[in-house]
């Protein structure tokens, strides 16, 4: 019976470490996304390359058509 529980509360902690590993939060803050603040900052890089790319087209088609 020993055995048995000792195994047990051996697999709640790794899976408990394995969680908060790969989730990078503690259980009690799951209702924070972590992931949402940090690409945050991708997007708006995302958005100003695109909108670069969008220009320089722009500016090549008129080029072309003059």
């Amino acid at each position: 019976m020993g055995r048995l529980l000792t195994l047990l509360l051996g697999a709640a902690v790794v899976f408990g470490l394995a969680y908060y590993t790969l989730r990078g939060a503690s259980p009690l803050r799951a209702h924070e996304d972590p992931n949402a603040q940090g690409l945050q900052p991708v997007r708006k890089e995302a958005k100003r390359i695109e909108d670069d790319a969008q220009r320089r087209a722009d500016e090549t088609l008129n080029k072309a058509s003059e």
